[in-house]
């Protein structure tokens, strides 16, 4: 009875988004409340409220007097689907069983407004109810089989939900599982009933086969311009599993995504436009500026630091090797200014409500000079053999799951540098390896690249396969993981000879979950415990502070073990997550260690560290 009176107070939640948005905010305060204990599951609800009774004899009236023509259609898709799964209309006739049906029976007591995480659940429990049954249900090979239908999409299971910095906040919908999270085709999380309600009311748009546009009609591979069919209102939501993140879902090359919810320096909306469906690229337009590009190839070439000057790039998961078809210069931009500003624009772009610091690589500066190149290779990591941590996304792990490519400089056409896919071609019928080869060499073209070398290969694998030419300011997204967390092997891509003038990049990997060492960093199943009882991987809270005492420590900076973290001048202080064997050096800016801490055990406390 609870699960019934449950998915009708959802119903009537949802007819009013579509009627009355604000009534249902300001009305919605008092007649549903969901009040979570710590572990966010169990909820009460006041059987007699004559309070919530009159605010329901008043949503009727006003609805009885209103004569809505065409109802809203909820169209559910998949996350990181084009094609939607399903959809369910609310009409008049639901909604009146629905207020009927609450009316009088269940009606929770006045409280606090209802936060994202209620929202995410009361929307899955909405969505579960009135799909049809087998509806946006995971496609996945290997799934939830406890679960059916969309809770099964929703909730993984402990072997496939990747643990999340919110993870603890999910509130489980009344059958348990975990909710799904909702988000709009433009990457915004719906968080709360007054912006879904917002969504509901710009949805009025009615698409007419006379009137519609190329990208409502959408447009087919050889390029053709489909027709559009006559739609009521409708409001497309994409839903994310627990523990997953958001994807962008395209249909065709050209299309657009607007994205007036994140902005660059000077306050112009992003959007992306879609470059290729697999692997799934795109140009992402207004992202950075000529100046935040120059700034950091500026910081970069005055950095002195070991670890984050430019130097000869190297390959690892877990240590740096130089590999003879990298042939680049990077440096690392961890904690620059600019740097955290183009970070946390990366995220926001990818969907992230919230900025992360786990969630991100530092940004990487590389430069190419004449011939340099770097082949064909996976952003995905390899697991690391013997390590805790677990790298398989596909399950529970995290993985680097999107790449975006800043470019910093001009290069000519014909003047190399590209980044190639070199397992998508451009299209058929295009000349062989060897044909390209004796092309580029009877033009003069690749006369500085000696004849039989990689280097000359990978350019004629540049010039037949989809590739990107660099331009300065120009950003560029592709995906590395399919929304499951499978490496998608199409994302094999290298950074093509630069055959004239210096090529000047950034790059900024993003994982689907924390990185290793980071709080809620995924291990796996069964070395848990084994890491948690030595102490290893229990995160200890730091903070590293310059009293501005000693003028020896004027300037200093602080390292985790001799990687650069920060700035440490007089006056300043540093926060930090750290663990067990952890060691923190603050030295002056010559690289001389001045002060040492090695991190031994689990404090009972935060730690704090003067100097």
């Amino acid at each position: 009875a609870g699960r019934a009176l449950f998915a009708s107070g959802l119903l009537l939640l949802s007819w009013f988004l579509s009627v009355y948005g604000r009534d249902l905010i300001n009305g919605g305060r008092q007649i549903l409340q969901i009040k979570s204990q710590k572990n966010r599951v169990t909820k009460t609800l006041n059987e007699e409220d004559e309070g919530c009774d009159r605010s329901i004899n008043g949503l009727l009236s006003r609805k009885k007097a209103s004569a809505l023509t065409s109802p809203v259609m909820i169209t559910v898709h998949r996350n990181g689907e084009a094609e939607s799964c399903g959809s369910t209309p609310i009409s008049v006739r639901l909604m009146d069983a629905a207020l009927q049906s609450f009316k009088g029976k269940a009606c929770p007591p006045d409280g606090r407004d209802l936060d994202k995480y209620t929202t995410e659940t009361l929307l899955t429990e909405f969505v579960n109810q009135q799909l049809v049954s087998g509806s946006c249900q995971s496609t996945d090979k290997v799934k939830n089989k406890a679960l059916d239908g969309f809770l099964g999409f929703c909730d993984g299971g402990r072997e496939l939900t990747p643990p999340q910095p919110d993870s603890e906040h999910l509130i489980p919908v009344p059958s348990g599982s975990l909710p799904c999270r909702f988000f709009t085709r433009e990457g915004v999380r719906v968080s709360s009933l007054e912006q879904l309600a917002t969504l509901v009311k710009n949805s009025t748009k009615v698409v007419s086969a006379e009137n519609c546009t190329a990208e409502e009609a959408g447009v087919s591979p050889s390029g053709e311009v489909g027709t559009c069919q006559s739609t009521g209102p409708k409001l497309d939501l994409y839903a994310v599993p627990a523990g997953r993140v958001f994807m962008f879902a395209p249909q065709f090359v050209g299309e657009i995504f607007q994205l007036p919810h994140v902005r660059d320096k000077s306050g112009n909306p992003l959007s992306l436009e879609v470059l290729s469906l697999r692997p799934r690229v795109f140009d992402i337009h207004n992202f950075f500026s000529q100046e935040e590009a120059q700034s950091l190839v500026d910081k970069t070439l005055r950095e002195r630091s070991e670890t984050h000057k430019l130097q000869r790039s190297t390959t690892g998961t877990t240590g740096a090797s130089v590999f003879n078809k990298r042939t680049s210069e990077n440096g690392w931009d961890t904690h620059g200014k600019v740097a955290q500003v183009v970070k946390r624009r990366c995220t926001s772009t990818l969907g992230f409500d919230e900025y992360y610091e786990s969630h991100t690589d530092g940004l990487q500066i590389v430069r190419y000079n004449l011939t340099t190149a770097y082949t064909s290779h996976m952003d995905y990591l390899d697991d690391a053999p013997g390590e805790a941590y677990d790298y398989n996304s596909e399950g529970r792990g995290g993985n680097r799951f999107a790449t975006i490519l800043l470019y910093m400089s001009d290069l000519d056409k014909g003047a190399g540098g590209e980044t190639v896919f070199s397992r998508t071609p451009t299209a058929p019928g295009d000349p062989s390896k060897k044909e390209m080869i004796r092309d580029l060499r009877a033009n003069g073209e690749i006369d500085q690249l000696k004849p039989g070398s990689w280097e000359e290969d990978m350019t004629a694998v540049c010039r037949t396969r989809f590739s990107v030419r660099p331009s300065k300011s120009r950003a560029v997204l592709f995906y590395s993981q399919f929304p499951n967390g499978t490496l998608d092997p199409l994302s094999f891509h290298g950074g093509c000879p630069v055959l004239n003038g210096t090529k000047w990049m950034a790059n900024l990997w993003v994982w689907n979950a924390a990185r290793n060492s980071f709080d809620h960093a995924p291990y796996k199943l069964g070395q848990e415990s084994k890491v948690t009882a030595s102490g290893t991987y229990t995160p200890i809270k730091a903070l590293f502070f310059n009293s501005g005492q000693d003028p020896a420590y004027a300037g200093a900076r602080l390292y985790w073990h001799d990687t650069y973290f920060g700035e440490l001048a007089s006056g300043e202080s540093v926060r930090v997550t750290t663990y067990v064997s952890h060691v923190w050096n603050v030295k002056n800016p010559s690289g001389e260690t001045l002060k040492s801490w090695t991190i031994d055990k689990v404090p009972s406390e935060d730690l704090h560290f003067t100097v």
